[in-house]
């Protein structure tokens, strides 16, 4: 027997394992890199190998977060007030109002900041808009403005001519108000007092704009004289 070449042939065969295990040892820190950036080559369908693994670290993650509770403080978080009217237009599938179309909500309000009382007059001016063209099965457009939506609506005998006037009216003040101009606690007042005629036709249309003959339980406090209020 060749025991020179028997004992050729045995360093052969253990020659890549002994050469592999040097390298993973010696070189144990680049080829971590390199295998890393292997694992996030993209695949056919763009499917990424490491796609389970941000699965995974989800998962886990998605372990460690708590059931919710109620914070501390939820009663000082504004909530939409569950007026009649506000139950009427959720029955109906509309957007409920934040003032529940009782402007003594933005009285209150401008009473310490009339610039808010005036921009939450303009965000609820906008959703009734929204909810009169629901009613009236007229298409809402992405992006819309509530000046352009108002035009449509009194093309589809939605308003009136001055009912559309006065909206564009008291968007306008609103939105000066907004962008900077000073007002005026009265000045908001008188603002808020002007739209209590469209909100008192919003309402109105809740009870005659549909088959079930629904009708407010009290009488509106939204219009206001200014002798009413000195």
């Amino acid at each position: 027997m060749d025991w020179a070449k028997l004992v050729l042939d045995y360093i052969k065969v253990l020659a890549w394992p002994t050469t592999t295990m040097i390298l993973a040892v010696y070189f144990h820190k680049p080829l971590t890199t390199i295998l890393a950036r292997l694992r996030k080559v993209g695949l056919p369908g763009g499917a990424s190998l490491d796609f389970q693994e941000k699965i995974q670290e989800a998962t886990e993650l998605s372990e460690t977060v708590p059931a919710f509770t109620p914070p501390p403080d939820k009663k000082k978080i504004p909530a939409i007030p569950l007026t009649e009217a506000n139950a009427r237009m959720i029955s109906l599938g509309l957007q409920p109002v934040s003032s529940g179309l009782d402007l003594q909500y933005f009285r209150g309000i401008a009473e310490s900041d009339p610039t808010l009382a005036l921009a939450g007059l303009r965000i609820e001016i906008d959703t009734l808009a929204r909810n009169l063209a629901v009613g009236f099965n007229i298409e809402l457009k992405k992006n819309e403005s509530t000046g352009a939506l108002l035009q449509r609506l009194l093309f589809h005998s939605a308003i009136t001519d001055t009912q559309a006037d006065l909206a564009r009216k008291i968007l306008s003040l609103c939105n000066r108000a907004i962008h900077g101009q000073p007002v005026s606690q009265l000045e908001a007042q008188q603002v808020i007092d002007a739209a209590g005629t469209l909100v008192d036709y919003f309402l109105a249309w809740l009870s005659w704009g549909f088959d079930d003959h629904w009708q407010p339980s009290q009488l509106s406090p939204n219009v206001e004289s200014h002798a009413s209020r000195r």
